[in-house]
């Protein structure tokens, strides 16, 4: 049996980023760049005003105050301008054009106005408050690079130097596959025996917050065929889901159909609570993710070893979730000679991140996993963590480890 990481070094040595495509910017935020881009043009294009106020040639401003002739305006879009010859100024607006003649603006606070003229009180040094053509980038610059996760600034800088679509990493398509006879939709009245199938709910989710694709199948009956027709048709994704199944019951059918369609079974089982019964396999080069049944189980297989799987297929650079270091609230006892993931709460106290655990560590207690913001690292060796201790935490939510403050 594979200890945590060895499981997971397996995994993530198997999968690499998919291909690339082009979409538009209002698609983009969130992918990850395949090239760098680079700029086709000056940003700003033209030298600009950066305040209301006046354009002057600095010699006139030189003794204040100043009496000048007020001969235009320059607002934005405007196109014609004035020239600012000697003893003159023109009216300009932020991000208005400079006017021909004029090599500084005055801002409107240090200036009054008298019929058609302005009397300039006070000026700074020449060029200030213009902001030059270029100033921010230059024709050729690389404003991008590769790898990069696009952010919402991204999108906005590569509009501004004239690109419209954005070469990224495919996001991969992920089959979900949930087998069982028990399982029932979730509109669906329940009766004794039945079983919502909440498992497909959480992964799609989780699947599309890990950057992927989700695409969830009908429920795949217990009978060989149901289960093989499934297959077939999770096999036209980049990467396949299935849950239940893989234990050792009369009606765990999903292995012999791994088999038959020449799914490639790296390992199964793993040292670890929950998830012990995962299987890792490869099918025409798509990762297969095994997953247990029980919801808990499930999910914390996805985030620790389909997410990262998932992420390094999408090009992400991280491919892993954030962890913190915390300390224990109370005694924990473990199971012996297995790695231990505790569901657990976190809070800020006096600025340090506190864990408890979220009660029952039942694998078929999923409030659990909403309720908690994280996931304790127990190793292997240990029986009882305790009291006071410091452990290491895998964040679920990023936002429970941050200050609660607006600064």
């Amino acid at each position: 049996m594979l200890t945590v990481r060895q499981a997971l070094d397996q995994i993530v040595s198997a999968v690499a980023p998919l291909g690339t495509e082009r979409v538009g910017l209002f698609e983009a935020v969130g992918r990850v760049l395949a090239e760098e881009v680079r700029s086709q043009r000056d940003v700003p294009g033209y030298a600009n005003s950066a305040m209301d106020g006046y354009a002057v040639r600095h010699a006139d401003v030189v003794q204040t105050p100043a009496r000048l002739r007020v001969i235009g305006l320059s607002a934005a879009g405007t196109r014609a301008l004035p020239t600012v010859g000697a003893g003159q100024a023109a009216r300009i607006m932020t991000g208005a054009p400079v006017p021909p003649g004029a090599d500084t603006v005055v801002r409107v606070e240090d200036t009054r106005s008298d019929g058609d003229d302005v009397v300039i009180d006070t000026a700074g040094a020449k060029g200030k408050d213009i902001r030059r053509a270029g100033e921010d980038v230059r024709a050729g610059d690389t404003v991008l690079d590769a790898r990069r996760r696009l952010i919402p600034a991204d999108i906005g800088v590569a509009a501004s130097v004239g690109r419209t679509l954005l070469l990224v990493h495919r996001r991969p398509r992920v089959a979900i596959v949930s087998t069982g006879n028990e399982l029932i939709e979730a509109d669906q009245p329940i009766e004794t025996g039945q079983v919502v199938n909440s498992n497909a709910y959480a992964l799609a989710a989780a699947v599309a917050e890990a950057g992927g694709v989700a695409l969830p199948l009908p429920i795949a009956r217990d009978s060989p065929q149901a289960i093989r027709a499934a297959f077939d048709e999770a096999a036209r994704a980049d990467a396949i889901l299935s849950t239940g199944g893989v234990s050792v019951g009369d009606f765990d059918y999903v292995k012999a159909v791994m088999d038959e369609i020449g799914i490639e079974r790296l390992f199964w089982k793993v040292a670890q609570k929950p998830g012990k019964p995962l299987t890792f396999g490869m099918l025409a080069g798509r990762p297969y993710f095994g997953l247990p049944g029980n919801p808990v189980s499930a999910l914390v297989c996805f985030y620790l070893y389909a997410r990262p799987a998932l992420r390094r297929m999408g090009g992400f650079a991280a491919p892993y979730l954030p962890t913190a270091a915390a300390t224990l609230a109370h005694d924990v006892k473990k199971a012996e000679g297995l790695t231990e993931f505790i569901r657990c709460r976190l809070e800020r106290r006096g600025g340090a991140l506190v864990a408890s655990s979220t009660g029952t560590q039942s694998s078929s207690v999923l409030r659990s996993m909403s309720q908690g913001q994280g996931l304790i690292v127990a190793p292997a060796e240990d029986r009882v963590l305790r009291e006071g201790s410091e452990v290491r935490v895998i964040l679920l939510d990023s936002e429970a480890a941050s200050e609660e403050t607006p600064f």
